[in-house]
């Protein structure tokens, strides 16, 4: 029973002490997969709009424009497949960090593109879109970039030191796992005595 008792509030203690290591890594993960996504839907509205008014009033559209459709489309889906839990079997999300880095590339080049057409107007509208508004959202390109630059190194770090800091965690496990056995040998030991004499009293005074 002592042994059972022991194995039990080993594993609790050892599960509870290293259990948010496991848990701040996933919530800084999801919530920077939620600005991405955010972000991306922002982009979305932003070209998006001026794609449909081009597309009803029957003129060609701009190569620009349905450029940053599909940049912020594919950076949007991408969140929404990390998001769910194990979305590739065995294959963790951080081990797709290559995908995470041409990510990068394509929002630095969404805002070069853009940069070089608006940043330096002064006018008000621009083919008849807003510069004030194109402005706003060059600097949201940047933004979009600077995330998926973030979580690819993140991704790379983690694939790569992934194995020693999972044996940090190992070992730390272990430790905890061995001063709780220690103080569970100390308490419960004495804890079952105490209770063996209360219910064999004529034991309590062979022993004395």
């Amino acid at each position: 029973m002592p042994l059972k008792l022991k194995s039990f509030i080993g594993k609790v203690g050892k599960g509870a002490a290293t259990k948010q290591v496991y848990i701040y890594e996933t919530w800084l993960r999801w919530i920077a997969r939620g600005i991405q996504f955010i972000l991306a839907v922002i982009v979305c509205g932003i070209y998006g709009n001026r794609v449909d008014r081009d597309h009803k009033a029957g003129n060609a559209q701009s190569a620009a424009w349905v450029y940053a459709l599909v940049v912020a489309g594919f950076s949007a889906i991408t969140c929404l497949l990390y998001s769910i839990p194990n979305p590739f079997s065995r294959m963790q999300s951080h081990r797709l960090f290559a995908w995470d880095l041409i990510l990068f590339v394509l929002w630095i080049a969404l805002f070069g593109t853009f940069a070089v057409i608006f940043l330096k107007r002064d006018d008000d509208e621009y083919q008849g879109t807003s510069v004030r508004l194109m402005k706003c959202a060059v600097w949201v390109d940047l933004v979009n970039a600077i995330f998926w630059l973030v979580t690819g190194c993140y991704g790379c770090f983690r694939t790569f030191v992934g194995r020693k800091v999972n044996d940090k965690i190992d070992h730390y496990q272990d430790k905890v796992e061995s001063g709780i056995n220690a103080k569970v040998d100390d308490y419960a030991g004495s804890a079952v005595n105490n209770f063996s004499m209360k219910l064999n009293p004529l034991r309590k005074k062979e022993v004395v």
